[in-house]
């Protein structure tokens, strides 16, 4: 009997301390309540695994809600904003576009004039073309019959010279025959009667002379003139055919210059064509544009009622999140229920719980660190948990204390650590919305080294309580219930 009272005591010890037991036949009763309270411990161990989560994940949707709500507000202004300017930039739009349009048709008017006049000048140029050819021409046959005329004038002076030459030998003769004629007169003289006749005929002979002498005399004089009027003629000749030469030259020239501006006016006329083409494209634009213009006012008013089913959704959003907060808030005071009755032995957590919520805070924190540099690299605003109650290991925190004092020491410091390091992300995003861009960095190597020395608290708490659950000692557990 004494064996059977002595079994009886320690399945009664073991049941009142939820410990594990050998299940004895004698004691079948206490062995279905041992059972049926480890159950009852495995599903209030995964009920409390499952409320923490639904807190956490309530937390982390409010938080979206708030913020998501935020930013739809924030974009709605500043689409409103961006309307009003649309709208202020459309109308201005098409007061430049009307002014645009009279000036393209004054410009399609120059367009026409510049057209019709490069029209005549080009008629004049081929016309002036024409006449410098013709004068050209004309100019060229000049020269040749200016050349022929010299050869004909160097001919003359020839001529004149052998008459210059024939007269002085008449000359020559004329006065020969008058000292002939005077020899023979004074030789008449001394034939006395007998010489009268020759007298006569010698004088007759002299007189002669004399005239032939005179007009020798008169037609050397003659020929002189000739000869003068031929030398002039000559070099009348040669400086017309030098100016005939030039003036063909000039010709030449500015019929060169004719068919340049021929080719530029071309040129003008191909540019008149294109602009003419491109004032076509402006015209076909400038009526796209007004259309454009009424089509963003159009879509502006429809923006317009769009921003106002956003501001509606915006509110939804923000209603959406009260009975969100209000299901978080029982659900933490869920969570602080169970905290407190996990100090029961017939409620009490396995350690891995913990394990579980240290692992998953240290990759939590992390993701929360490079969130945090993110917004310090982009100063643009993320969404992030800056309350340390609402985070994973801040739902855990405030809602279930282990025991162990090995566990409590660490612990028990990390309010304080966890507070500082979710205070950076509202200095974040405090300087952000500032314009405080210099703040940024330091702030994230601040939050970097609070990160630092949390991951080192929580990588702490893991070792111990690995070690600790290797020797089958609960952290929930006071050190009194392990001694008794």
């Amino acid at each position: 009997m004494k064996i059977r009272k002595r079994a009886f005591d320690t399945a009664l010890s073991s049941v009142s301390r939820l410990a594990e037991m050998e299940y004895a036949p004698q004691n079948q009763e206490l062995n279905d309540i041992h059972r049926r309270l480890v159950k009852g411990r495995r599903e209030f161990e995964q009920a409390a695994t499952k409320t923490m989560d639904a807190v956490i994940r309530m937390s982390a949707m409010d938080l979206t809600l708030e913020t998501n709500a935020a930013a739809i507000e924030q974009i709605n202004a500043s689409m409103g904003a961006a309307v009003d300017g649309i709208s202020g930039s459309a109308a201005s739009t098409a007061g430049i576009a009307s002014e645009v349009s009279r000036a393209h048709e004054n410009l399609t008017s120059t367009i026409i004039e510049v057209s019709d006049e490069s029209g005549r000048i080009m008629q004049d140029i081929r016309s002036c073309e024409s006449e410098l050819t013709s004068i050209s021409g004309m100019s060229s046959s000049a020269i040749s019959t200016a050349r022929e005329m010299k050869a004909d004038i160097g001919g003359l002076i020839e001529t004149v010279r052998s008459m210059t030459e024939a007269i002085a030998a008449i000359s020559s003769i004329s006065a020969q025959t008058n000292l002939l004629a005077l020899n023979a007169s004074i030789e008449a003289a001394r034939a006395g009667e007998a010489g009268r006749g020759f007298s006569v005929v010698a004088e007759e002979i002299r007189s002669l002379a004399e005239e032939a002498k005179s007009l020798t005399g008169r037609m050397g004089t003659f020929v002189s003139e000739i000869q003068e009027a031929s030398r002039k003629s000559s070099d009348s000749v040669d400086t017309t055919v030098a100016e005939l030469e030039h003036i063909n030259d000039n010709i030449q020239n500015v019929w060169k210059i004719t068919g340049q501006n021929r080719k530029g006016m071309d040129h003008i006329a191909d540019s008149v064509s294109s602009l003419a083409a491109v004032s076509e494209e402006i015209s076909s634009s400038m009526h796209e544009l007004d259309n454009q213009m009424q089509n963003i006012n159009e879509e502006c008013q429809d923006l317009r009622g769009n921003m106002d089913s956003l501001a509606v959704s915006s509110h939804s959003i923000a209603e959406l999140a009260a009975p969100s907060k209000m299901i978080e808030k029982h659900l933490e005071e869920s969570t602080q229920i169970m905290g407190a009755m996990v100090q029961d032995a017939f409620y009490m957590l396995d350690n891995k719980v913990l394990l579980n919520c240290l692992n998953s805070a240290v990759d939590a924190h992390r993701n929360w660190l490079n969130t945090l540099g993110e917004m310090a690299r982009t100063n643009t605003l993320k969404v992030l948990q800056t309350d340390c109650t609402k985070c994973g290991l801040g739902h855990f925190y405030y809602a279930f204390q282990p025991v162990h004092p090995q566990i409590t020491k660490i612990w028990n410091g990390l309010e304080a650590k966890h507070k500082t390091f979710h205070s950076y992300g509202t200095e974040m995003i405090r300087a952000i919305q500032s314009g405080h861009c210099e703040e940024l960095q330091p702030i994230y190597k601040k939050a970097e080294d609070s990160s630092r020395e949390l991951i080192a608290d929580f990588q702490s708490m893991i070792r111990i309580i690995e070690a600790l659950s290797k020797d089958g000692v609960r952290i929930f557990e006071k050190e009194a219930a392990v001694h008794n």
